[in-house]
């Protein structure tokens, strides 16, 4: 904020939620490997849960704030979307842009087209990881043209697929912030730094992994099939207040 970002309210939103629930997830993985709630009880860990709980209950944020992330992402390309509807009206005036856009779709299309190069700010040791951001940030990009052209204004009610269009948003963020991170410590010669390599190389692969299965669910006819009877499901549970089906034990 102080050196002029104008985006700072994205990175505090998805740094505020992945911060939580790695959190929330480390802690629930270490009692578990101590031993559960014999050993909290033991320990004096039953507390802290007591804490963690009330902490639990900011959780809730975290679902609003990834909506705010994944329709912000959404609300910049269709702005670019409605000037090319715009150029289209008067392609007399506005025939570079036409013919840049065509270029570009039409070099995509064929497979020719290649992501922006990240190489002349991430460290060469770090050139693979970088490329797999760049990728990611690509096919972010293709998602969301491709959800706006096909739902329009009415994106805004497709829920699971904002969901999985915010992970995709949330795991190419921390691709570039452990990217940057590394960079800056093999630069500097840290002691740390090829320890720092391998988080960045690592955990690159894996977020990148996720990209590629949250934003291939937004177009995949078995995903949406199953999306939609979630959502029926869940209309069932709203109508009726609770459990639809009766308990076997008729208890």
């Amino acid at each position: 904020m102080d050196s002029g970002s104008q985006d700072y309210h994205l990175e505090a939103a998805i740094s505020k939620v992945f911060a939580s629930e790695a959190a929330w997830y480390v802690t629930d993985e270490a009692i578990q490997i101590l031993g559960g709630m014999g050993f909290m009880k033991s320990t004096g860990l039953e507390k802290v849960m007591r804490d963690l709980r009330i902490f639990r209950i900011f959780e809730g944020t975290n679902d609003i704030l990834k909506l705010f992330v994944a329709l912000t992402g959404i609300q910049y390309a269709g702005g670019h979307l409605r000037e090319l509807q715009k150029a289209f009206k008067n392609p007399t005036a506005h025939l570079g842009l036409i013919i840049g856009e065509v270029k570009k779709r039409g070099l995509k299309s064929i497979g020719l087209s290649t992501p922006p190069s990240l190489n002349h700010v991430v460290h060469p040791n770090l050139t693979e990881s970088g490329a797999l951001c760049s990728k990611s940030v690509v096919l972010f990009g293709e998602a969301v043209e491709s959800l706006l052209l096909k739902y329009g204004k009415g994106v805004v009610e497709e829920q699971f697929l904002l969901n999985r269009l915010a992970a995709a948003a949330f795991d190419t963020y921390t691709m570039a912030v452990v990217l940057s991170r590394a960079t800056r410590s093999l630069n500097k010669g840290l002691p740390s730094a090829s320890h720092e390599q391998l988080l960045a190389q690592v955990w690159c692969y894996e977020a990148s992994e996720r990209v590629s299965e949250n934003l291939g669910a937004l177009n995949s006819g078995k995903k949406l099939d199953s999306y939609s009877k979630l959502g029926d499901i869940a209309k069932n549970v709203c109508t009726s207040g609770g459990f639809v089906q009766a308990n076997p034990l008729n208890l």
